[in-house]
């Protein structure tokens, strides 16, 4: 019995690799059984950070209704949770992932300079509602043109951190996005530092083994996925060992539909909070060795 249950972990977890594709050298399309692995560590907890991480339906083309949604998200995770430190939403929150009929002039009518006035309008909420929000959008570069699928970190003091995407998928090179050189891109909060963190960099080897070998605690992490993965398990808390903020999106974007599910994930790889569904989210209290 125990070998059939370890052969049906693995195979969900093959599975689970399946879902993205890339077109890189650094990408990982094998089984997760042979991803880089962090050594599973233990301990008893010193420190706590309070996290949601939501799902959001994005409207196609009105970005201050889409920035409306959040602040009354934020508003009442706030309310329901008063301790709340951290707020993540999905990669590309501002707007669709992909418009099929446009496609890069989509993406370069939606985007905007970081700090900006979406960056701007989150700032006054995080400040309102003193909590952490990191969300994702398409980036413009003012100086070289280039788009950017960008994260930003909005501290409750007003101070803004932004990582850039770099491992990028084919949906994201369809865009005209560009590929980040920022690196890795921490943040220390209340004593608990936090990688920065988009979608497909999961799927790849260097930043994968970056992050593993690192002293983080938490990933937050942004991301766009039509998948429902396993609801019990997570390769990718079990490649890095970390405590991962899971936050994606909803709604039906031309032929791709997303079902809005979000994780919290404990560094062994299991799923301690789990949902799906409409501007929805999950809170946890994370426990950090």
């Amino acid at each position: 019995m125990k070998n059939k249950i370890h052969l049906i972990i693995i195979l969900n977890l093959t599975i689970a690799t399946l879902i993205f594709t890339g077109c890189n050298k650094d990408w990982l399309n094998y089984s997760p059984i042979d991803m880089y692995s962090a050594k599973i560590e233990t301990a008893s907890s010193d420190k706590t950070l309070n996290v949601a991480a939501v799902s959001l339906q994005p409207s196609k083309s009105d970005k201050q209704e889409t920035l409306g949604k959040m602040q009354l998200l934020i508003e009442q995770i706030k309310v329901e949770h008063p301790d709340i430190e951290v707020i993540v939403f999905p990669e590309l929150a501002l707007e669709w992932y992909y418009e099929q009929t446009q496609i890069a002039e989509y993406q370069q009518q939606m985007s905007e300079t970081i700090p900006g006035n979406s960056t701007d309008f989150i700032t006054d909420v995080a400040i309102a509602n003193n909590v952490t929000v990191v969300f994702g959008l398409t980036e413009l570069d003012n100086e070289t043109g280039k788009l950017y699928n960008s994260q930003v970190l909005i501290r409750p003091n007003g101070e803004l951190t932004k990582y850039r995407k770099r491992n990028l998928n084919d949906v994201d090179i369809e865009n005209l996005m560009n590929s980040g050189e920022n690196g890795l891109v921490t943040v220390e909060i209340d004593g608990v530092k936090c990688a920065m963190f988009v979608c497909s960099d999961m799927q790849s080897e260097s930043i994968t083994k970056e992050i593993a070998e690192s002293d983080i605690d938490v990933i937050l992490h942004s991301l766009t996925s039509t998948t429902d993965l396993n609801p019990d398990i997570s390769y990718v808390g079990l490649q890095m060992n970390k405590w991962i903020v899971f936050a994606n999106r909803f709604g039906d974007e031309d032929y791709f539909n997303y079902t809005g599910f979000i994780q919290i994930i404990n560094p062994a790889g299991t799923v301690v909070q789990r949902g799906e569904g409409k501007d929805v989210y999950v809170y946890s209290e994370l426990q950090i060795n």
